[in-house]
């Protein structure tokens, strides 16, 4: 979602960097490499071991939800590329970090609720990314094996957490802000539109040529 949907990664940044370092902890480049992606809850103990998790914990929600408050809109080309897959019949979920509170209020803010049918968030799982967690529960709960799943995610996490699911990733880059290494994801996806986003539909449908079936 973050990164992947709304260029969410900038405010978050602020946000979370005026969070870590008042509490008196740095917060940094090498910070964020190591946390972007992961779960509040593993960010928090990482971040901040030294404080009480509950307390980190709704300060941290406190400070996603200002920075989503800043984001202008969805990534450009998004609501197309959703608005064709749903078209197509396929099936989409969120499998965020983010507590629940945070990806509940960016679903309401953003409209994902029409595209999305399941939506999985941090709050549902003990072990967050790179752990395959929340991506085995969003092929749960959406019905179909792992092989057959998609991930697009945007962080190093992320990406091992899809590929430790053990299903295709797609590594989105037009939201790269640092230089994170995402060589383990099977492609990569500059743009949700032109040249890039018809690569991106010939991998995903390559029965569809010229937007017929074959």
């Amino acid at each position: 979602m973050d990164g992947v949907l709304i260029d969410s990664e900038p405010f978050y940044n602020i946000s979370v960097g005026e969070l870590i370092r008042g509490l008196g902890y740095p917060y940094g480049e090498a910070e964020i490499a190591r946390t972007t992606g992961a779960s509040f809850k593993s960010t928090a103990e990482m971040l901040t071991p030294g404080e009480p998790k509950e307390k980190v914990a709704r300060l941290y929600v406190e400070a996603l939800v200002s920075a989503v408050k800043r984001v202008p809109g969805l990534i450009d080309g998004v609501s197309e590329l959703l608005d064709s897959l749903c078209a197509r019949g396929v099936k989409m979920a969120v499998g965020s970090s983010s507590p629940k509170e945070v990806v509940d209020f960016i679903a309401a803010q953003f409209g994902l609720n029409k595209w999305m049918d399941v939506i999985v968030t941090g709050s549902d799982s003990e072990n967050g990314k790179p752990a395959p967690d929340i991506y085995l529960k969003c092929a749960e709960q959406l019905g179909v094996t792992p092989g057959e799943c998609l991930v697009i995610e945007d962080s190093v996490n992320g990406v091992k957490s899809g590929k430790n699911a053990g299903m295709t990733v797609c590594a989105f880059t037009g939201t790269r802000h640092h230089a994170f290494d995402l060589s383990e994801a099977d492609f990569e996806l500059k743009s949700y539109s032109g040249p890039d986003i018809a690569e991106f539909e010939r991998r995903v449908f390559p029965g569809v040529i010229a937007g017929r079936r074959e």
